[in-house]
């Protein structure tokens, strides 16, 4: 066909794809027509090629002819195919024959200096063809649309389904792990197929076929799923499965060169497999049997001798009976010891077996006869299979407390006897808690709670044997939520900072009522939010509330609990406010939460402040506080099992050792550890404690019986419902101590020592961390376990009670011993050293448990104290039983109302001498301090006086601090203590500068000093002397504890410090030092009188300062004395002595200091003479004012130049005489 064109040439290449369908009834040969019908194989690649007879009978044969149209003129496609279409499809060519489809394939035309031939729709050049004649596009999938020249051999593009598919099988072998081989597996079936790999390749299918591994150095290769291995592979290597169809799935071997698994389809032998034996499956079966002693701690340590020999001897037993009974069936010496568990003693161990059918009833009633006569009892029908974590499938998650549990029990199939469930070993039935299903195989625990934790187990049986699946259910705690109270702020324009607090089993997250999202993120523990707060601006007229909103969840992200917290912001005016507790007013309550390492709430009431009525102050109420790691053991504690023990009392430790502090003042947190630590002493009763877990629960007990612990004890022991509390924990420690291993060791902590041992006829020791108690035990009859625990802190837990008193007089005086044996002991001796020396009244008694209705108390029944001759501080007791002992003694004050009355009516008649000595010093200072003799006299007589008087102030307000038996406040009985050591140290140090004074003045005759010096010297020593001791004392002392008495009164301590003797010491040194100056000053009078060269005034003053060191010194002497008396008696007449001569120390210095001073009685009754005249006289003359004041001028001046002997002889002797 040609056509009109512009000019230019153009090939057109049209084919013709001519679908025929000739119905033959015969064979039917097409002959070549080269000129317009051929049949080509597109497969084959070759243009001019017919497609091979077919043997046609009935069926229509189809064939492909292929019409090339060449031109020189443009002719569009488009026209040639709207040409064939207007023919109308089929056109018949005969009867028989009729083309049925006409498609333009392939368009070639030039292009420039080249060619390009174009595929048409669904038309494709092979890949083949685009790599020779090279591209005009790009090939994809094998494939390409346009080539740059003309095919040799006339060939054209091909449907796209009639591409060239060549299938590869491509087998990868590679090392990995079973965890790898589950990962691989999955991510195989997450890929969408087909995936291309580069310009011609597709990857149709990726499977997993083989998986070879090692067990007992053999190789067992397994076929996954839809391949298998032929019958030659598996007659080869073996099976390890059966064979069926002429394949096996398992192979007991590694074809290392392959094949290897193959699909069903591809496996062509023909050869029928004759299925061989199958081969010895072994299976791993662990067993538990019950050993009829106490379990010993010590079994759960590998390396300890008695595991060892427990062990061996097991393990030798049980293989010599397996092997002999079972033969074959039971692989020998494959028996390992799993562990020893507390139960009696519960021995797990394995074995290998090559049946499943064995009947273990007269292998283990042999094995029972072999184990007892080694000394292990054991009963036949003890022996149990065992399985553990076979109920519940972890990956479910976490049980919530309120929800559902659902336990399965699926034992073998072989099982009889039905199915029974139990709890911690306790045998459960149908009921509303405990649903069991009909075929007895489902447990299910309706509303959990942490109570439900423990040990589930169901069983039946296996074999002759009981066949138990167990395992250790946890309840996950309630999230005991620690949240802040809803409170009122100030509108101030602070911060607001929340926090909410929950176990560690949940997730805490805040946000605000009306925000859209969460303020913080999910946090586990405790979640705190600050707000930036509320602008003044906007709420200084109206009050703004803020609420936020708390939510616990679960770990899994399901909410289990949420609320609210309103905070209220004003501007009003708070009668009280505190960040803690916000806002209140008179009388309102508000509640607060515990620090973030506790549970509960703080509760105050607002009260109002005598300081300032404008505001009041929030005074804490009720506290109970308890800390959360407490809490959490708490709840751990009520299913916990004796397995469990060694790891619950070691993190028991732990936090009684990290929040020492927050216990030790806590009475609810004191009251949950000795709940736990009884606990504990409970479970473990039934196996033997070894070292590691005594040695925890005592460094417990020290934390909680400490000194700092001893005032929240005595809230204890006083409270209604905890009274009993130090009794328990002296109980679980004695309960502990009997359960020791049979091993002989000792622990000694800060405060306690045990040893245990074990003997035979007599026991002797001195135990206690300060080696102060000694424990004599004279006979025992055979063998005797023996343990000892010295307390020496337990008088800060143990109240003083008996039956018929429960006060503070009598106290603990030693240390507490228990000693534990497993034999009668019928005589005991112990000898204590005594804490406080000035205690007496001994008694040695006992701590009886059933005392008081069981609250406990001491009882001295079967004790007596025994003397020791020749020893201080030390007492004897002997008794006839054993539990623990301590010493009772009492202080020796005596409370006596008449004693009372002498020392307060003394000391007011002290204060008011002392106070007219000071007025009559102040009236008569100026006439009688003319000299410096005089003057530094009358200057050390105030002061004595003054420093008297401000010690007896102290005395009573000590006195009000304390009462008698009671502990005394450290930091006001401190600052009363200081100012009476200082300024009794001020009296006694005053009254050596008198002595002094008195010894210069007699000896240093002629020499002067002047008045300044002698005042200096006189203050130093007086109050600078003084001042430095008690400062040094306190500072030695008082970082210890040790500065003041421990109770009855405020005063320097002795029996822990011996602070006391920073009094003691200078005033006797002084008291000493004063009657050595008096002798020399009394030999020097008599030897020469005082002096000729001495002035009358300074005479007179000389021999009243003699005067009064020579009876003073003495008596403070004396008084000190009768008060070193008392603390080592309790007689009535020395407390009466030295009530009175402590108490009138004041009177003492009037008297002798000034009443029976001439000078001053006569300066006094000229004062007060003169001042009588001159209130009854409205007038009086000058000359006898003037007379009488010459008299006395003339008086002084004649006294003053007296040298004569008599003269001075009957001075001196008229104030001796007023002595």
């Amino acid at each position: 066909m040609a056509t009109a064109g512009a000019g230019s040439t153009c090939l057109v290449i049209f084919v013709a794809v001519l679908l025929i369908f000739i119905p033959l009834g015969n064979t039917y040969e097409v002959h070549d027509d080269l000129d317009f019908v051929e049949e080509y194989s597109y497969r084959d690649a070759h243009l001019y090629e017919f497609r091979q007879k077919r043997d046609v009978k009935t069926n229509p044969v189809e064939y492909v002819a292929v019409a090339k149209l060449t031109t020189q003129e443009l002719i569009t496609v488009d026209m040639i195919q709207s040409f064939m279409d207007s023919w109308g499809l089929p056109i018949p060519l005969e009867n028989s024959t009729q083309i049925v489809g006409l498609n333009v394939t392939t368009v070639c035309q030039q292009f420039g200096t080249g060619t390009q031939c174009q595929c048409e729709n669904s038309y494709v050049w092979t890949y083949n063809n685009c790599l020779i004649y090279g591209t005009c596009d790009y090939i994809s999938s094998g494939s390409c649309g346009c080539i740059l020249d003309t095919p040799s051999s006339a060939q054209i593009c091909i449907p796209k389904s009639e591409l060239p598919v060549f299938d590869f099988m491509v087998q990868v072998n590679t090392n990995a792990s079973f965890g790898l081989v589950n990962i691989v597996k999955n991510y195989v079936q997450s890929l969408n197929f087909p995936l291309l790999f580069g310009n011609i390749l597709e990857i149709t299918k990726l499977d997993l076929t083989t998986v070879c591994s090692v067990s007992n150095t053999r190789y067992y290769c397994q076929c996954e799923n839809q391949y298998f291995w032929p019958c030659d592979t598996c007659l080869s290597y073996g099976t390890c499965d059966t064979i069926s169809n002429n394949t096996c799935g398992c192979i007991s071997g590694f074809p290392s060169t392959g094949p290897y698994c193959l699909p069903i389809t591809e496996i062509t032998s023909s050869t029928q497999c004759a299925a061989p034996p199958m081969p010895i499956k072994e299976s791993t079966r662990t067993i538990s049997m019950k050993i009829n002693q106490a379990f010993d701690s010590t079994l759960t340590d590998t390396s300890s001798a008695l595991y060892i020999k427990y062990s061996s001897d097991i393990i030798s037993s049980i293989n010599s009976v397996y092997q002999s009974v079972f033969s074959s069936s039971y692989k020998a010496g494959s028996v390992k010891v799993i562990q020893f568990r507390p139960g009696s003693v519960r021995a797990d161990f394995s074995i290998i077996t090559t049946s499943n059918t064995l009947d273990f009833s007269a292998a283990n009633i042999q094995l029972a006869s072999v184990l007892t006569s080694k000394g292990y009892p054991v009963s036949a029908d003890s022996f149990a299979e065992i399985v553990e974590n076979g109920l519940y499938d972890t990956s479910n998650g976490n049980i919530y407390p309120g929800k559902n549990m659902v336990l399965t029990c699926n034992p073998p199939a072989s099982s009889t006897g039905g199915i029974s469930w139990s709890f911690n070993d306790y045998s459960l039935g149908s009921s509303i808690t405990y649903q069991i299903s009909t075929d007895g195989k489902t447990l299910t625990v309706t509303s959990t709670s942490d109570q439900d934790s423990g040990k589930y187990a169901c069983r039946t049986t296996v074999n002759s044997m009981a066949y138990i699946i167990f395992q250790i259910m946890t309840i996950q705690p309630f999230p005991n939520v620690n949240v802040n109270s809803s409170k009122t702020l100030r509108c101030d324009g602070s911060p607001i900072t929340l926090q909410c607090c929950a176990a560690s089993a949940y997730t805490v997250q805040w946000s605000l009522a009306d925000a859209a999202g969460p303020l913080t993120v999910p946090t586990t523990g405790c979640s705190t939010y600050t707000d930036s707060g509320i602008i003044v601006g906007n709420c200084n007229t109206t009050d703004k509330i803020l609420t936020f909103i708390w939510a616990v969840r679960e770990l899994s992200g399901n909410l289990y609990i949420s609320g609210s917290v309103k905070i209220n912001v004003t501007s009003k005016n708070l009668y009280c406010y505190s960040d803690q507790f916000g806002g209140g007013n008179l009388d309102s309550y508000a509640t607060s939460v515990c620090d973030s390492d506790s549970i509960g709430n703080v509760t105050a009431r607002c009260i109002s402040n005598l300081t300032d009525i404008t505001k009041g102050y929030w005074a804490i109420e009720d506290t109970n506080c308890i800390l959360r790691a407490l809490q959490t053991l708490l709840e751990r504690a009520k299913n916990l099992q004796a397995v469990d023990v060694p790891q619950f009392m070691a993190e028991l430790q732990n936090v009684t050792e990290t929040f020492a502090d927050k216990i030790t003042e806590s009475t609810l947190n004191i009251f949950t550890t000795v709940t736990l630590l009884n606990i504990i002493a409970n479970v473990s009763q039934s196996f033997r404690v070894d070292k590691p877990i005594m040695t925890n629960f005592l460094k417990t007990v020290d934390v909680i019986g400490s000194k700092q612990a001893q005032n929240t004890w005595q809230k204890l022991n006083a409270g209604n419902t905890t009274e009993n509390t130090s009794s328990i924990l002296l109980r679980s420690t004695e309960d502990m101590g009997s359960t020791l291993t049979d091993t002989s060791f000792s622990i000694t902590t800060n405060s306690t020592q045990l040893n245990r041992t074990k003997t035979s006829g007599s026991f002797f020791g001195t135990f206690g961390t300060n080696s102060s108690t000694q424990i004599d035990i004279p006979e025992f009859n055979g063998l005797t376990s023996i343990t000892t625990i010295v307390f020496t802190a337990f008088d800060n837990v143990l109240p003083v009670r008996n039956t018929t008193y429960n006060g503070n007089q009598t106290k603990i005086n030693a240390d507490v011993a228990a000693i534990i044996v497993n034999n009668t002991v019928y005589n005991i001796s112990l000898t204590f050293d005594v804490k406080n020396t000035s205690l007496g009244s001994p008694q040695c008694v006992f701590w009886n448990f059933s005392l008081l209705d069981g609250i406990g108390g001491w009882d001295s029944t079967g004790c007596e104290v025994k003397p020791i001759v020749n020893e201080t501080g030390k007492f004897k007791c002997e008794c006839n039983h054993t539990t623990s002992f301590s010493m009772l003694m009492s202080p020796f004050f005596v409370d006596s109302l008449v004693l009372g009355f002498i020392t307060f009516i003394c000391v007011c008649i002290s204060m008011i001498c002392l106070i007219l000595a000071l007025i009559i010093e102040i009236i008569v200072w100026k006439p009688l301090t003319r000299n410096d003799t005089a003057y530094m006299r009358h200057v050390s007589m105030v002061n004595i006086a003054l420093s008297l008087l401000i010690a007896d102030i102290c005395f009573i307000i000590g006195a009000a601090i304390v009462n008698k038996g009671e502990q005394t406040p450290v930091g006001p009985c401190s600052t009363a203590t200081f100012f009476m050591h200082f300024f009794y140290l001020a009296l006694f140090f005053w009254m050596l500068f008198s002595a002094l004074l008195l010894l210069y003045r007699t000896i240093m005759v002629f020499s002067r000093m002047s008045k300044a010096v002698m005042m200096v010297i006189a203050f130093f020593l007086g109050y600078g002397a003084p001042l430095l001791i008690a400062v040094i004392t306190v500072a030695s002392t008082a970082g210890g504890g040790g500065y003041i008495q421990e109770e009855n009164a405020c005063w320097l301590n002795w029996n822990k410090t011996k602070a006391m003797l920073a009094f003691v010491i200078p005033a006797l040194t002084i008291v000493a030092i004063n009657f050595l100056v008096l002798l020399v000053v009394v030999c020097k009078m008599i030897r020469r009188g005082v002096g000729a060269a001495t002035q009358p005034d300074e005479k007179h003053a000389i021999l009243v300062i003699a005067r009064c060191v020579a009876i003073l010194t003495p008596l403070f002497g004396l008084t000190w004395g009768f008060g070193i008396g008392t603390m080592v008696t309790s007689a009535l007449g020395i407390h009466i002595v030295f009530a009175i001569l402590n108490s009138l120390q004041g009177f003492f210095i009037f008297v002798f200091g000034i009443l029976l001073d001439s000078k001053i009685r006569e300066e006094l009754a000229g004062k007060l003479s003169i001042k009588n005249f001159s209130s009854g006289l409205t007038k009086t003359t000058s000359a006898g004012v003037s007379s009488s004041s010459g008299q006395r001028r003339r008086n002084a001046h004649n006294i003053s130049n007296t040298s004569g002997a008599p003269a001075s002889s009957t001075y001196n002797s008229d104030t001796f005489m007023n002595m």
